[in-house]
């Protein structure tokens, strides 16, 4: 269920990535009102009662993280994140050897998948630069 949730948000309503823990909690349970508690078992389960409301905070977005991880284990497709991840890497400078160590350990895509990617990203943010010029400026 979160799978398919995590993919219509991502390839049926070409939305971008969720990482702030509850509007993740409140996008998986608005698909499938059965995900309904999921996300808070998950944060009872993994993160320790005793943690300061900062670590438990930080930790949600761990778990967001996590969900990413493990929808992306079950459908290839699901790979918004793992695709973030490299992107993230490369900007940083990160070798093409060091990103593409990060698919092998299930991190991110492949060195090839994120520069295809960061083509793309780039070619549509032309576009829409070029968008507004023309319905703005001129």
């Amino acid at each position: 269920m979160l799978t398919k949730a995590l993919y219509h948000h991502q390839r049926r309503e070409c939305a971008s990535l969720e990482l702030d823990p509850t509007k993740f909690e409140q996008m998986i349970e608005a698909f499938n009102p059965q995900l309904e508690g999921f996300f808070s078992y998950m944060t009872n389960s993994i993160i320790p009662k005793e943690r300061s409301t900062y670590s438990v905070n930080e930790a949600k977005k761990s778990i967001v993280e996590l969900c990413y991880t493990i929808a992306g284990l079950r459908n290839k497709f699901v790979n918004q994140y793992k695709l973030e991840v490299g992107l993230y890497l490369m900007a940083l400078g990160a070798t093409w050897e060091a990103v593409d160590t990060m698919p092998k350990l299930g991190y991110s895509a492949c060195a090839n998948t994120v520069e295809a990617y960061r083509k793309q990203v780039k070619k549509e943010h032309l576009a829409k630069i070029e968008k507004y010029f023309l319905e703005n400026v001129l």
